[in-house]
């Protein structure tokens, strides 16, 4: 059986069947030689300067969100650029990535201006919500759990110990992991788990999710950018995709494919390149950072990895590291089950400046 997306409260074999339905729905039984579709758009915002000795100028990174989302648009007023992904009655998560916290985080800055965008088209701060899975990396990447301020107009949330995962709706597949704190399984009298929960901000709360990654490689899967973020960065019992020689494939993308949620939610991706990080990942080694001062801009989560990767790969050839693109097989494959543009010839690429 295909691995899936579940739904739990029934037996075993319903649930088997059920997983094929999801997928089904999902259209993720697709023809793997199918020719690739339509072109997709992607924005760099990029401005030098936004970065000096890795620290980020949060009014020039406020410039290059406006810049980035205009151009992605081709609107000439931020307000009506917004308006094409938001609604004032949306409820919006931006997942946003810690990681490789505490120095590898997605910038404040970033999320900043992304919320202020969000409410301009008058979503209330209440319903503006910033999250990942781990309070404590969240904590360490000056990310703690809160709620609405005056210094930070949008909600702070953890999963885990907070909003908690959704214990009917789960990704199963035959790798068996043990489980561990924070997974929703763990304490059970059996060590190990074959599934991955979603959580339930995304089953139950979350009407329009912008997908914020750090651009950065990963030593197991090549990249941990929108996939992976959209992915093992957002369900639980993930380590046992990126052992045994698996690298997050094809958990990567089918999690992604099966889940309603993701695809109904998921409206834009933002990538922060302000500091990019192309060697040891995932974690910050200044070494292997350049601090980059762009932001990629895209509907297309599959299109930005391509995108990414190729800035990464060439970073590491100037400093005479081997390529990594073969660890990162999940962007080639998300392509074929229908999640976006994987050919680059097929991907423009729109450089603009605040």
């Amino acid at each position: 059986m295909r691995p899936g997306l579940h739904h739990a409260g029934v037996n075993r074999a319903a649930a088997s069947l059920l997983a094929l339905l999801s997928v089904a729905s999902a259209a993720v039984a697709v023809d793997t030689n199918a020719p690739a579709g339509p072109k997709s758009r992607v924005v760099l915002a990029r401005d030098e300067s936004a970065v000096a000795v890795f620290q980020v100028d949060a009014a020039k990174a406020r410039a290059l969100v406006r810049a980035g989302i205009q151009a992605l648009t081709g609107q000439t007023n931020e307000v009506a650029a917004w308006q094409q992904f938001i609604s004032s009655n949306d409820v919006v998560g931006i997942k946003i990535s810690t990681l490789a916290a505490p120095l590898h985080v997605t910038h404040r800055a970033v999320v900043d201006a992304i919320a202020a965008g969000v409410a301009s088209v008058g979503v209330v701060p209440a319903n503006i919500i910033v999250w990942d899975k781990d309070p404590r990396k969240m904590q360490d990447g000056d990310w703690k759990p809160g709620p609405v301020t005056d210094s930070q107009p949008y909600r702070v949330v953890a999963v885990i110990g907070d909003t908690g995962w959704d214990p009917k709706v789960f990704y199963e597949s035959k790798f068996v992991g043990k489980l561990i704190w924070g997974d929703f399984e763990f304490g059970r009298e059996e060590s190990l788990g074959t599934r991955s929960h979603l959580p339930n901000l995304l089953t139950q709360t979350i009407t329009k999710l912008i997908n914020v990654p750090v651009l950065m490689d990963h030593d197991s899967c090549g990249l941990a950018g929108c996939l992976y973020n959209l992915s093992l960065g957002m369900v639980d019992n993930t380590r046992r995709f990126e052992q045994f020689g698996l690298h997050g494939d094809p958990a990567i993308e089918e999690i992604c494919a099966s889940s309603p949620q993701i695809r109904r939610t998921l409206v834009l991706n933002i990538v922060d390149g302000l500091v990019a990080g192309f060697a040891g990942g995932p974690s910050f080694k200044p070494q292997y950072s350049a601090p980059y001062g762009g932001l990629y801009f895209s509907r297309d989560p599959v299109a930005l990895d391509v995108v990414g990767l190729e800035l990464l790969e060439a970073k590491r050839k100037a400093a005479r590291i081997p390529a990594i693109a073969d660890n990162a097989s999940h962007i080639a494959y998300s392509a074929r089950l229908g999640l976006g543009q994987s050919d680059r010839t097929k991907i423009d690429v729109i450089v603009v400046a605040p």
